[in-house]
């Protein structure tokens, strides 16, 4: 994942000042885009930090890392305001879901199944259950550990921050998020956003009395109502796979062809990708995370925007990665602000006006993408955030992804993405984890894993171990 830093904005200066230096953690556009999916608009993303051990934890051990978790900035709520028009905040709370640790082992095989089940397990990132810590102890003698986490209250940078806290205790803290904001701030916040949001309800009036189509749009979303949603269809959902590779192998390989271990992800994935039909013919779409950081530890839930980049078919074909990488830097150098993308800002209306617009509204105001795409995450190297627990019971996998609640095949149909894509390095091994997210894509997960593990091959490289949620894969 590429990191751009940005300056802070003149907003909050003052408060901050008041407050020691310290802002407050506000919801950003991102945040509320995942809030709403628990809110029955859309299905919630569930980030998880999955780790395959090869000799079982404690109990001592797996409260011991509950406890700092607890102690960390993932333990957070929302704080609506008092005032009209302020700006909702992220404040700390000590309420948590408790530790599970199930009594029945399971086989080895079944750890990627077992997460998925771990990932429908219901959160509420608005009231302070936003992550949920989870393991099983294998036949094998070893364990699966799982923490799991709304995307509302971490996204991958965030994630990483909370771990911090298991590997430096002194980093189990709730920093930011306890920065007490003054009635006469709220109030100060709510005369300045309100009379943005006057300014830019007027801009909106004109855009729309000039643009048919937008002015339409407004309408639709503002006068109609989304039908309530049918039952969930059990005839396909999510598949998921995790190939792993040896680090030194994959970057060499990435060289050979002119690029760096993030370009061959990239190009791995848009070849991957090129195996759904609903892409024949056309280059593949990719839409790379890429990390925005305003200051160095901040504490946003969402601090990430996604850019497309556009991969040309013969650039796979001859293995050119000197092409995709400097497509790729070009995309990131043109990355918007978090919460530019079209999740957070439906129609690019401004942002002040849609932070404050009802959820339904936002919601109906979004467009579907005309194209298939696919996701990629680069999480880069890990060891330094297992916590000491993990790494002395002899970790087999450490990786991390992300998991759509409830996916089923109507829902599906009816988003952009085919499919969905994590890397992570951990003890020199370099796990890329697949979630296909259409039936076009993967029927099941042995299909997906085996069409990744061919075109892996075509480029020179063969995993090390193979996982998939299929039962007894």
């Amino acid at each position: 994942m590429a990191t751009i830093s940005r300056d802070s904005k003149q907003t909050g200066r003052k408060t901050a000042l008041r407050n020691g230096g310290a802002s407050p953690v506000y919801v950003n556009l991102t945040d509320k885009a995942f809030l709403r999916l628990h809110h029955g608009y859309g299905l919630p993303v569930i980030t998880q930090t999955l780790t395959l051990v090869e000799h079982r934890l404690s109990d001592a051990q797996l409260n011991a890392m509950y406890t700092l978790l607890k102690a960390g900035p993932l333990t957070r709520r929302v704080r609506r305001p008092a005032v009209p028009f302020a700006r909702a905040r992220w404040v700390p709370t000590d309420s948590a879901l408790p530790l599970s640790v199930e009594s029945v082992a399971i086989p080895e095989a079944d750890a990627m199944a077992w997460a998925n089940r771990q990932a429908q397990f219901p959160l509420d990132p608005d009231a302070g259950y936003g992550w949920r810590l989870s393991a099983v102890p294998t036949t094998s003698g070893g364990m699966i550990v799982c923490l799991s986490k709304s995307h509302a209250v971490a996204d991958g940078h965030a994630g990483l921050m909370a771990e911090a806290g298991l590997v430096d205790p002194g980093r189990a803290t709730k920093g930011a998020l306890a920065t007490a904001v003054g009635f006469r701030d709220e109030v100060a916040d709510g005369m300045h956003r309100a009379t943005a949001i006057a300014r830019q309800v007027f801009s909106e009036m004109r855009r729309a009395n000039q643009d048919p189509l937008h002015r339409k749009a407004i309408l639709t979303a503002l006068t109609t109502r989304e039908p309530k949603a049918a039952p969930g269809s059990a005839e396909w959902q999510e598949q998921s796979a995790v190939l792993t590779f040896d680090a030194a192998q994959w970057r060499a390989i990435a060289a050979r062809d002119g690029g760096t271990a993030n370009t061959l992800y990239l190009a791995l994935t848009a070849d991957l990708l090129r195996n759904c039909p609903l892409i024949d013919g056309i280059p593949p779409v990719l839409t790379p995370a890429v990390r925005i950081l305003r200051e160095h530890n901040q504490s946003d839930a969402n601090s990430f925007t996604r850019v497309p980049v556009v991969v040309q078919r013969d650039w796979l074909d001859n293995h050119n990665l000197t092409a995709l990488r400097a497509a790729s830097k070009g995309a990131f150098a043109a990355a918007d602000t978090v919460g530019g993308g079209v999740l957070s800002r439906p129609r690019q209306m401004p942002p002040d006006l849609i932070d404050f617009l009802p959820e339904g509204v936002v919601h109906r105001l979004l467009e579907t993408p005309p194209i298939t795409i696919g996701m990629c995450s680069n999480m880069g190297v890990l060891d330094d955030f297992v916590a000491p627990e993990l790494r002395e019971s002899t970790p087999l996998l450490h990786m991390k992804r992300a998991v759509v609640q409830g996916l089923d095949l109507p829902t599906a149909t009816k988003q952009p993405v085919a499919l969905a894509t994590w890397l992570s390095e951990a003890g020199e091994r370099i796990h890329w984890n697949l979630e296909s997210l259409k039936p076009e894509m993967s029927r099941s997960a042995t299909e997906l894993a085996n069409q990744a593990t061919k075109v892996a091959a075509s480029w020179g490289l063969h995993p090390l171990r193979i996982d998939t949620s299929d039962p007894g894969a």
